[in-house]
């Protein structure tokens, strides 16, 4: 049988027991914030699909949301949206038979690698740090496909010109590369460069055309375009990742200056207070 002694000591522990864990818990629990960057962006899309030989640049917007998972590799979700064209050249020559517009928004989620920081070790002070992406998602379209002048008869008989109408969704794989450059410890401004597989056909409300004796031409499967953005990022909460000691001389010379201008400017802010009153 325990005695009083163990009896107090073992009550003590069930007693310490929920504090331990709660401070284990609270120490080790996951933060969504720690290392996450919001970067609203903006730039140009360029479609490639069926009815498209020339003019298919147009606008995108979207925003970005990125959180460091481990010190070279980041998850990330974007979200975009905008405008898309084109216009198909009739043969030879320069004259249009049909051409489209759309709006669109795509949802991607996937990862970013900073082969910088895996190479030569963590540095989140490092001016230029170029990175990799890879991503998977989804893109909702609504388009409107029309005749143009070379079309003949259908460009005359059609109501606005009008071919027909297309909205849908369609899943997408997304990769490309992107240059972050550090501004100040909250603030960074970046560009990406990338390129999406579109697992459909009629993004540009293409996918098969009726000749004169009217047999129907089924096109290429699949459509794909580019976008090229640039961004501004900003840093929601410091990683718990930390500069490899090899750069801590570099990461403070570069702080200092940003606290440096700070403290002159509340020095000034006071010295001119003080020559008020006075």
């Amino acid at each position: 049988m325990p005695s009083k002694q163990t009896l107090v000591y073992f009550i003590i522990l069930l007693l310490l027991i929920p504090s331990i864990l709660e401070a284990q818990y609270r120490r080790k629990r996951f933060d969504i914030w720690q290392g996450f960057r919001v970067a609203p962006r903006g730039g140009v899309n360029i479609f490639y699909g069926d009815l498209v030989d020339k003019s298919r640049t147009n606008f995108s917007l979207g925003v970005v949301g990125e959180r460091e998972l481990t010190s070279y590799l980041s998850g990330r979700a974007q979200l975009m949206g905008g405008q898309m064209k084109g216009e198909q050249v009739y043969g030879e020559t320069d004259e249009i038979y049909a051409h489209f517009e759309n709006f669109y928004t795509d949802f991607s989620i996937g990862a970013s690698f900073r082969p910088l920081d895996l190479a030569f070790g963590y540095f989140k002070q490092r001016s230029f740090s170029p990175y990799v992406i890879g991503q998977l998602g989804i893109i909702q379209y609504s388009t409107t496909e029309y005749y143009g002048p070379a079309a003949g008869f259908r460009y005359e008989q059609s109501e606005d010109h009008v071919w027909r109408k297309k909205s849908g969704l369609s899943p997408i794989f997304s990769g490309g590369f992107g240059l972050n450059y550090w501004v100040t410890s909250r603030l960074s401004v970046n560009t990406e460069f990338i390129g999406t597989y579109v697992f459909g056909d009629e993004v540009d409300g293409h996918k098969d055309w009726e000749s004169e004796d009217g047999t129907i031409h089924k096109t290429d499967a699949n459509d794909y375009y580019y976008t090229a953005t640039f961004g501004i990022a900003f840093l929601i909460d410091d990683s718990k990742w930390k500069n490899e000691p090899k750069y801590n001389r570099k990461a403070y010379l570069k702080t200092r200056s940003q606290y440096k201008y700070k403290t002159n400017n509340r020095k000034r802010k006071s010295h001119n207070r003080k020559r008020r009153r006075r």
